[in-house]
């Protein structure tokens, strides 16, 4: 499978997956290695299974990736957990013992997490006249569904290395934003007639904040040159692990031989190896 249709087959089924759509993933008729597919079938047979109030798929995924998600800082096993208790107190007296008992699975996330669940035991108090009558009512709210099934898309697909957000909706959120700056831009450019200040069709005159939301990687810096990396000239890692950009690469070859600006390691140019952010 060519990488720009990896690609879109990875777009679409983060659009799918967010919107817990699993049918144009299991209907499609592209050619995808199954290896490749997984992964957003098990997504969203994970939400699907959400989406009915069942936490156990998801409660399986989250202890099956819980190191990984703990270097994330994600909470999502300990919502996980906590929705489940919920779901039993919604239950009255006759979920009360299992209720209790349930509550051990909050013990590792006590230190993180201790007022939420000191609410959740304070709860207990209330079965008997029920909570929907009581300080905790707030708790049966059904909105913690919708909330799981957010964090649980946002989590997966971080873990996935992709964005939540669908290529083409940040693609339209970046333009809103940066459109009324260019405009401003185009018109002080117009009354001062100095139209060659913006005379590269791939770079822009000044530089636009768009926020933190759209920033998916750090851009890299040719530390011989000074320049920033583009497609046509790319940074390409060395055997010894330095990075420099192409065209620095090509200036430092003498004799058909590279040694390495930050290292005494001699190569062949031929051995780099392009890095692609």
């Amino acid at each position: 499978m060519g990488s720009t249709a990896s690609r879109a087959w990875r777009s679409c089924c983060t659009t799918w997956a967010s919107c817990g759509l699993s049918w144009p993933v299991q209907e499609s008729t592209l050619n995808v290695d199954l290896d490749f597919k997984q992964p957003f079938l098990e997504l969203n047979q994970i939400l699907e299974a959400l989406h009915k109030h069942d936490l156990g798929p998801a409660l399986e995924w989250a202890i099956s990736h819980r190191q990984r998600l703990l270097e994330l800082n994600s909470s999502l096993e300990f919502k996980l957990h906590r929705l489940h208790f919920i779901h039993l107190l919604a239950g009255g007296l006759n979920k009360q013992l299992e209720a209790l008992s349930y509550a051990r699975h909050f013990q590792p996330f006590a230190q993180l997490h201790q007022r939420e669940i000191q609410v959740m035991m304070g709860s207990l108090v209330y079965l008997r006249l029920g909570l929907e009558k009581s300080p905790y009512c707030h708790l049966l709210d059904n909105s913690h569904w919708a909330e799981i099934c957010e964090t649980f898309t946002r989590d997966a697909c971080s873990l996935l290395g992709l964005s939540v957000e669908s290529p083409l909706s940040v693609s339209f959120a970046s333009g809103c934003v940066a459109l009324p700056v260019l405009m401003n831009i185009k018109a002080v450019i117009e009354q001062r007639q100095c139209t060659g200040v913006w005379s590269h069709k791939d770079e822009l005159p000044i530089e636009i904040e768009l926020g933190m939301k759209c920033w998916y990687h750090s851009v890299f810096a040719c530390p011989i040159l000074r320049q920033q990396t583009s497609d046509s000239n790319p940074p390409i890692k060395l055997i010894c692990g330095h990075v420099i950009s192409r065209d620095a690469l090509n200036k430092l070859i003498n004799g058909g031989k590279l040694k390495c600006p930050y290292c005494p390691m001699e190569q062949n140019p031929a051995d780099g190896k392009r890095i692609i952010f």
